[in-house]
This record gives C-alpha cells, sequence and structure tokens, in this order.
C-alpha cells in the first residue's frame, strides 16, 4: 500500500534540496544542510524492504543498480551535453563552469572527465553536484543490506555496527579527508546510520496487523510498547528543539553548516547526529500528521528527475535573471526572497521536464515517477 504522506515528505523535502541550492542567507542554509540529505537517507530506510531480496542479494543489487546508477550515468551525461551546448552557444570556446574548464584548459583531455564522472564523489561531480546523492545511497543501500542479512533476527546487534559505522565515517572526515573514495563509501559510513534508523523507525511506528513480516529485522512487542509509551513525546520535542536551533541560528549564524558530499558534518559528530535527527523526526510527524498533498505528492514521485536536473535548470534562471536585470549573479546571493523566487520558477520549470521524461525517455527511470527513495 503506497503511503502518501511519505510521497508529501518527499515532495517538502526535494523542495529545500532546490531552495538551499539557490544561495539561501546564512542561518537558513545552514538548517536547511542540517538534515535535508539525512532525511532522504531516512526515508530509503524506512521504506526498505529486506523480504524482497532476502534470498537473492544478486537480485538486490542489480535492482538497485538499475534504480540508482544507471539514472546516475543518464543524467551526468544529461548535464555535461547540456552545459556543452550552453557554452557553445553563448560562450564559445570559454567553459563556464570549473568542470569543463579543467578538461579543457588544464587537462586537455576528454578522459580526465570520463573519470571524474566514474568516480561519483564530492568535487568529482562538481557538474552537477546533487548527483553524489545517487553513488552514495547505492552503497548505502549495499552495505545495510549485508549487515541486514547477516543480523536479520538480532536488531542490537544491527544497531551497535550502526553506530560503529557512523563513529567510522566521522573520524574519516577528521583524520583521512581529503583522501575520498569512489562512489562515496566514505559518505555512506555515516548515511547508513540515518537508513537504518528509517528502517528501525518504522518498525517501532506500525502496529502488529501493519508490521511487514519481510521487513529488516524483527522486534518483539515488549521494545515496540516502550516505543509507543515514550516515543509519543517525541514530536513535541523534536519541534522545539527544531525551533530553538533555527532561532539560535538566526541570532548567531554560522557557516560551519552540514555538506555530507564534501565530508563536513557541522561542528563535531553528536550536533551533527542529533541536529540531523531533529529535523528528521519534525517534519516526519509533521507531515505523518498534515497527511497527503496532490502537489507535494507530485514532486515527492519525480524527486530523483529534480534532484538530477534542478541545479543546472538553477544556472539557467539565475543567468537569465541576472541579464534581464542588469546585475551580476552574486546579486542574489543570501536573499530570501529571490532564493524563494528562483525555487518556485525552478520548481515550475521542472514540470514539463518531468513530463518529457517520463513518457519519452522511460529508460533513465526503472519506472515512471521514479523517486530518488522508493
Amino acid at each position: 500500500m503506497r503511503l502518501h504522506w511519505i510521497d508529501s515528505l518527499k515532495g517538502i523535502g526535494i523542495m529545500l534540496v532546490v531552495l538551499a541550492h539557490h544561495s539561501l542567507p546564512i542561518a537558513l542554509d545552514t538548517y536547511i544542510f542540517s538534515f535535508h540529505m539525512p532525511l532522504f537517507f531516512f526515508i530509503s530506510g524506512f521504506l526498505f524492504d529486506f523480504g524482497k531480496y532476502a534470498e537473492s542479494a544478486s537480485n538486490f543489487v542489480k535492482g538497485r543498480f538499475r534504480s540508482l546508477i544507471v539514472p546516475y550515468f543518464c543524467f551526468a551525461l544529461i548535464t555535461c551535453l547540456f552545459y556543452y551546448m550552453m557554452d557553445e552557444l553563448f560562450t564559445p570556446g570559454v567553459p563556464s563552469i570549473e568542470f569543463f574548464k579543467h578538461i579543457i584548459l588544464v587537462e586537455n583531455s576528454i578522459l580526465h572527465g570520463v573519470s571524474h564522472i566514474l568516480l561519483g564523489f564530492g568535487l568529482a561531480v562538481s557538474y552537477n553536484s546533487p548527483l553524489w546523492f545517487l553513488t552514495c545511497l547505492f552503497v548505502t543501500e549495499l552495505l545495510f543490506y549485508g549487515l541486514t542479512k547477516k543480523y536479520y533476527s538480532e536488531p542490537r546487534k544491527i544497531v551497535f555496527w550502526l553506530t560503529v559505522s557512523g563513529i567510522i565515517g566521522y573520524l574519516y572526515s577528521v583524520y583521512v579527508l581529503p583522501f575520498r573514495i569512489p562512489w562515496n563509501v566514505d559518505v555512506a559510513l555515516a548515511a547508513i546510520v540515518f537508513y537504518g534508523a528509517g528502517n528501525l523507525f518504522r518498525k517501532l511506528t506500525e502496529s502488529e496487523t501493519e508490521s511487514r513480516t519481510d521487513i529488516s529485522f524483527k522486534l518483539d512487542s515488549g521494545i515496540r510498547d516502550k516505543f509507543s509509551k515514550n516515543g509519543k513525546y517525541l514530536p513535541v520535542i523534536a519541534t522545539l528543539l527544531s525551533a530553538f536551533y533555527l532561532g539560535y541560528l538566526l541570532k548567531f549564524p554560522t557557516e560551519n553548516k552540514v555538506n555530507m558530499n564534501v565530508l563536513q558534518y557541522g561542528e563535531n559528530f553528536f550536533s551533527f547526529y542529533i541536529l540531523a535527527f531533529v529535523g528528521i523526526f519534525t517534519f516526519v510527524y509533521l507531515f505523518k500528521k498534515i497527511g497527503s498533498s496532490n502537489v507535494l505528492e507530485y514532486y515527492g514521485r519525480n524527486s530523483l528527475i529534480i534532484l538530477a536536473l534542478h541545479f543546472p535548470i538553477k544556472d539557467v534562471v539565475t543567468k537569465v535573471a541576472a541579464i534581464v536585470l542588469g546585475v551580476n549573479s552574486e546579486y542574489f546571493y543570501y536573499n530570501a526572497g529571490f532564493a524563494l523566487g528562483f525555487t518556485v520558477l525552478n520548481l515550475i520549470l521542472l514540470v514539463p521536464v518531468i513530463y518529457v521524461i517520463n513518457n519519452y525517455f522511460p529508460f533513465i527511470l526503472v519506472s515512471r515517477q521514479s523517486t530518488i527513495v522508493g
């Protein structure tokens, strides 16, 4: 059964991703970055169904490769062709983005660009940075699948290894950076905590009759009952902490924000995870209460296309606005009004793009209206 509130949650989540990429004031930018990508890992784990692939790891790998990695390469190619055509049209011979500048002016080799697409991490995908999430989610899902397969009936061990992985992922960002691992394996060590938490959360919150017997691991009724009694305070606590954190940032803005793509995890290990979960649970409980929204569901169901293509559309919208107003692009930086307006325009312009891809290029996606997760 499709969970419409989850589609709406994905919808607001992807809108926040687009908004955060339109140069918000520092406080709002830091606040959104603290949880918006962890939220998508959490939702992915919430929707993970171990039973579908319990007997065949190869089918799981093939399925995830088809749903995440094939779109990654397709959208990487589309993005590169788009920027190349824009450069040839407006500034022939003068590349406009760092990715092409390095290929043409420094390396003078197309192989450099191909290698960056194959690596799929951090600055290697600077031509369309949101694509990092697809390779990272692929690795995260493989790691969690392996963990679940080994400890199917031992949730405490799964929680233990999730904690260990989170610690290793954070320490890696502190002591090993700038050495990066292809396909964001290093980021996946931290991301799997949110993925596993999402999977556990579904098991804790659904009733016995709703519970999928094939979900990733079993929980006894005692644990579920304890969470049911104590978890009722979680929405209030999360909302209050989230409001307090946003208020604090508005008063004392900081640029030390979370950016998982480049292994930046904020102030410290504890603040990274606490603030991420505060933001996650604030929006999860909000949308469980609100339910569905047709507009949000539409964008949620098409979140993969939006993730992959909003960045080049952002550049077009910003440049056209700068030309029309006779200003530099920097004129729009750190302005919430411009960011919100450009986000709305970006999302509107994506509607025909979504239609074309879903109806004429469905091979890019697993199915029509393909989401980032689920």
